[in-house]
């Protein structure tokens, strides 16, 4: 299966063994000084046992200070980043995988917070997607820093990656002196299309004066940016060719928009124009990365020639083994991304990288070795959604026999609910395949079937894991019990169908998914919050998204407003601010404002059996990333020795 993925490809002298590709990601895994830890070489070492043909590394810093992008990344500027570097390559190689190191610098996009000075730029102006104003290299600045990329190169091929990458897109330095929207200069580097290709000809010269002509050299460029007067599809493929004739060895194509990151609405596939373009005007290898999460669309990518390399980011995130499975037909088991972009919030609020469908991800050497004494006994897990589905694999893992029960005739949980909203059909791929994971697992199924302490106590456990989930929270207001009151969930279930005037109480993602469905199908929506955000929790791209669906449907939008009561035809806020009441006409009300744990059933075991943990939303309710991640946590520790 997937001849094409699984066929080798050459870059230069180099064989890469197959055509998937992870493309670069920061996972904020490395010492703050820039070296290589245990736990970064676990993340890269799980993906390239996973079977991933190249690995291309998170940027990496070629200087301190301005160079810093990320709190904890890696370095190449110093001789003691050889042995760092090192360590990571020979731990990718045992693998039959190679290694690219990516080499940047932020450029503006630095932060003068993490980095500890101004940023510099090839101009001094901002970036419109907001920043501090950098200070502009002077002219001989300019050609100190192409010299800081080639000896970072030659870093990295003494540390022996297979090659290194310049990333000249997404807005970066090497970005900012390309781009005719960021480079302003009127000097050497500035001006005309061969004035700005100059500082990254003179790296690309560089290296190969250094590293000799056969070490390879990708570039990462935009094919496309969302900026006035920015680089065009025509223009890209311009400087791809120049950079083809100055020796580059591959293209990498992306683009910078607000597209650039793209949430699980968007298709797979959806840019591969943008490689199409570059592939039509060069005659050297073109990488694209095109939001694939199955192979079939990857596949296809090489089947249409739209590239020769196709690149797996946030799918690698979410399964690692996610090359075997698809070469040895086990597709159903690829635990699927879902494009939550809960990884990106991660890594922007500093922390460590985290996948909301995968709690191993950035924990690999944590979870590196279970401890292995389940013996055969028998733990119930209550409740079929992602902490319960997490708990009993891990579970059985350790040598457990975990039986599942959930009342409903099939697993997900709240994933069958979340699945309904528009554009949402990764969601159910995410449900099927932890299905099949379960199933493959060998976990005892018990669906349909309502837990109670005397249907547990039947089959004698070691303990109970209860993750049986959260139910909507109707706050007690005047109305609220009226008839045309009703929840998020059953509206997203299609149990309800609210018609006409429609106000949905509550702007987190439910109420915002929900208000989309509404407002789609034609109703006349208004959205309550008491805070003054949308979306409180999730990525803002996922949240701008919806509301780009949303508001041209003539949704109207109340932030900083309380609930006061329910009336006939009408609600009754009060407005924050100023304490004034407002009243909006509403034909239905629909409640988003959370969800409450469920724990009758907690207590009663707690009275019963030795050992109950509470896992997921029925402890807390929070987002499917800490469901997975308590669930994780707390079966991999489990003690059934433990009193």
């Amino acid at each position: 299966m997937y001849e094409r993925l699984k066929s080798p490809l050459k870059i230069g002298k180099l064989t890469l063994p197959n055509r998937l590709a992870m493309t670069a990601m920061g996972i904020n895994l490395g010492k703050p000084e820039g070296g290589v830890t245990d736990d970064l070489i676990a993340f890269y070492q799980a993906r390239a046992q996973g079977g991933v043909g190249l690995i291309i590394t998170e940027v990496t810093r070629i200087e301190g200070g301005a160079g810093i992008s990320d709190p904890c990344q890696m370095a190449a500027y110093r001789p003691g980043d050889i042995l760092e570097i090192q360590r990571l390559v020979d731990a990718i190689h045992r693998w039959n995988s190679r290694l690219f190191v990516q080499l940047q610098h932020p450029g503006r996009a630095a932060s003068s917070w993490v980095a500890g000075v101004q940023p510099v730029s090839s101009s001094a102006v901002a970036s419109p997607m907001g920043g501090e104003v950098p200070r502009a290299l002077s002219l001989s600045e300019c050609k100190e820093m192409a010299g800081r990329f080639v000896n970072a190169a030659h870093i990295a091929q003494m540390a022996g990656a297979d090659g290194i990458e310049l990333h000249g897109a997404h807005g970066y330095l090497i970005n900012q002196f390309l781009s005719p929207a960021m480079n302003y200069r009127e000097d050497e580097y500035g001006g005309s299309f061969e004035n700005r290709m100059r500082f990254i000809l003179e790296i690309l010269q560089g290296i190969q004066e250094t590293c000799g002509q056969r070490f390879p050299v990708s570039v990462r460029i935009n094919a496309q940016e969302a900026l006035p007067g920015g680089i065009d599809q025509p223009e890209a493929a311009r400087i791809a060719k120049a950079l083809q004739d100055a020796g580059a060895s591959l293209i990498n194509v992306s683009c910078y928009t607000e597209g650039c990151i793209e949430p699980g609405t968007y298709s797979q596939g959806w840019k591969k124009h943008m490689a199409q373009c570059i592939k039509q005007s060069v005659s050297i290898p073109v990488l694209s990365v095109c939001n694939i999460k199955e192979p079939e669309a990857a596949e296809k990518l090489l089947e249409e020639s739209a590239c020769d390399l196709v690149g797996l980011g946030r799918a690698l995130l979410a399964d690692p083994d996610w090359p075997r499975k698809a070469f040895s037909g086990r597709e159903s088991e690829i635990r699927t991304c879902i494009g939550c972009l809960s990884c990106f919030g991660e890594i922007c609020s500093l922390k460590r990288i985290n996948c909301a469908v995968n709690p191993l991800t950035g924990h690999e050497r944590e979870y590196g070795h279970p401890l292995v004494n389940g013996a055969g006994r028998t733990v119930a897990v209550v409740g079929g959604g992602p902490a319960g589905v997490q708990a009993a694999l891990t579970l059985k893992e350790r040598g457990f026999a975990p039986v599942l029960f959930d009342e409903n005739a099939t697993t997900g949980g709240a994933l069958n609910i979340a699945d309904k909203g528009h554009g949402k059909e990764k969601i159910t791929r995410l449900t099927q395949s932890l299905h099949t994971q379960l199933e493959k697992a060998g976990v005892r199924l018990r669906l349909g079937e309502r837990a109670t302490v005397e249907s547990l106590d039947k089959i004698n456990p070691e303990a109970v894991f209860l993750a049986c989930g959260a139910e909507p929270f109707l706050p007690p207001v005047e109305g609220i019990n009226k008839n045309h009151v009703v929840t998020a969930e059953s509206v997203l279930l299609g149990q309800t169908d609210p018609k006409g005037r429609v106000a949905v109480i509550g702007a987190g993602m439910t109420g915002l998914e929900t208000a989309e469905l509404l407002a789609l199908k034609g109703r006349e929506v208004t959205i309550v919050e008491m805070l003054d955000t949308l979306g409180v929790g999730a990525y803002p791209a996922v949240v701008s998204d919806i509301m780009g669906r949303v508001l041209p449907q003539g949704t109207q939008v109340l932030l900083g407003h309380k609930l006061i009561s329910v009336g006939d035809n009408e609600v009754n806020l009060q407005r924050l601010a100023d304490s004034q009441n407002v009243t909006i006409a509403a034909d239905w009300v629909v409640m988003a404002v959370g969800v409450s744990p469920r724990r009758s059933l907690a207590d009663a075991c707690g009275e019963r059996f030795g050992q109950v943990q509470v896992i997921g939303d029925a402890l807390k309710p929070g987002r499917i990333l800490e469901a997975m991640q308590d669930a994780q946590g707390k079966a991999f520790v489990f003690d059934p020795d433990q009193n």
